[in-house]
């Protein structure tokens, strides 16, 4: 208060804020389910809590109501802990070390708060690359489930677990517009073969054909393979040749079935 140039004279109500940072053991046991709040809490530095347990609800409601509708193999529900307890475990560890930093009562970190941060961090945000990396991470479009089980294949600069690039397309469409279904879908930028054609029409796979082109070379996206997508949004299967085949075992291996079929050019 006193660098503030502040005077307090009178508090009428005071409370000690306390901050805990755990992460539970198992986020399901059994029926149970941990997702959110009750999985995970730390402290509210970088605003993470929210897009957390969002994230949480997210991966836990499309492979619950797979299964529940008989489109899934029961195990594909066995993938929800191991692809967020990850995420949690080290948004915990980093929010801590943050929060450590910004409130603690030692002489360098009181130095680093109040010297070095007002002089570096104009600096640092004035970086394009910098301010990339913040958004990244802070709307934690930077998540990626590589390891997951549900993750296979690579197809150009993407890999199955990535999160689907962001491409715009002509007459100010982009490639997101699709996952508004939230169903699984094939996604390819150049051509899809007429194997890839005739396999989504069978098994009822929404198939969506994109031109290739300078945006979709920077985005990392390899020209006429196919991104077999999960309903989140992220790449299950990178097939990099667009082999049909390999996207039907995928399937085949999860018992996986879409909700709805549908077909489109862009």
């Amino acid at each position: 208060m006193k660098r503030m140039r502040i005077g307090v004279e009178k508090v009428n109500w005071f409370s000690t804020y306390r901050v805990h940072h755990r992460v539970a053991g198992h986020f399901r046991s059994g029926r149970a389910f941990l997702l959110g709040d009750a999985a995970h809490i730390h402290s509210p530095v970088g605003g993470q809590g929210m897009n957390t347990g969002i994230g949480d609800a997210v991966n836990l409601a499309w492979k619950l109501a797979a299964v529940l509708r008989g489109r899934a193999n029961p195990s594909l529900i066995e993938t929800y802990e191991p692809e967020r307890i990850a995420f949690a475990r080290r948004l915990v560890e980093t929010t801590d070390r943050a929060f450590t930093q910004v409130t603690s009562s030692r002489p360098t970190a009181r130095f680093v708060r109040q010297r070095l941060a007002p002089l570096l961090a104009p600096l640092f945000f004035s970086f394009q690359s910098a301010r990339s990396l913040i958004f990244r991470t802070v709307s934690q479009t930077s998540i990626e489930y590589r390891r997951s089980s549900l993750s296979r294949g690579m197809a150009g600069a993407v890999r199955g677990g990535d999160r689907l690039p962001w491409v715009k397309m002509e007459s100010n469409r982009d490639n997101f517009a699709p996952l508004q279904s939230l169903d699984w879908q094939v996604h390819a930028y150049g051509e899809a073969k007429p194997e890839m054609q005739a396999l989504c029409s069978e098994r009822k796979l929404p198939l969506h054909v994109f031109p290739y082109s300078a945006a979709t070379r920077r985005a990392g996206l390899r020209r006429n393979a196919a991104y077999l997508l999960r309903p989140d949004g992220y790449v299950g299967l990178a097939e990099p040749d667009g082999v049909a085949g390999n996207i039907a075992s995928y399937l085949d291996s999860l018992g996986l079935s879409p909700l709805r079929a549908s077909t489109s050019g862009w």
